[in-house]
């Protein structure tokens, strides 16, 4: 369990967190590319947690895990800023 909260849960805030920057700072027209950036940079932070941490027991469904929340916290957003989008 300390794994999972060391090594998932700070991809999870980075992206939430990158997502509501772009929300915020970026036009519409960019946001589809700035939202990219910030899964890659999401899926970057997962693997260099997964080798700092360099625990063999459960390394894939940590990584695992980490990408797939990063993937549907970046899809939510990609979702909820298209019918904000459309609503304006």
């Amino acid at each position: 369990m300390a794994h999972f909260v060391s090594n998932v849960i700070p991809v999870w805030v980075v992206t939430a967190i990158g997502v509501i920057v772009v929300g915020f700072v970026v036009d519409v027209d960019g946001r589809v590319a700035s939202m990219v950036a910030v899964l890659a940079a999401s899926l970057l932070m997962a693997f260099i947690l997964q080798v700092v941490a360099y625990q063999r027991e459960g390394l894939v469904s940590r990584l695992s895990l980490a990408l797939t929340g990063s993937v549907l916290l970046t899809a939510a957003a990609a979702v909820v800023f298209q019918v904000i989008s459309v609503v304006d």
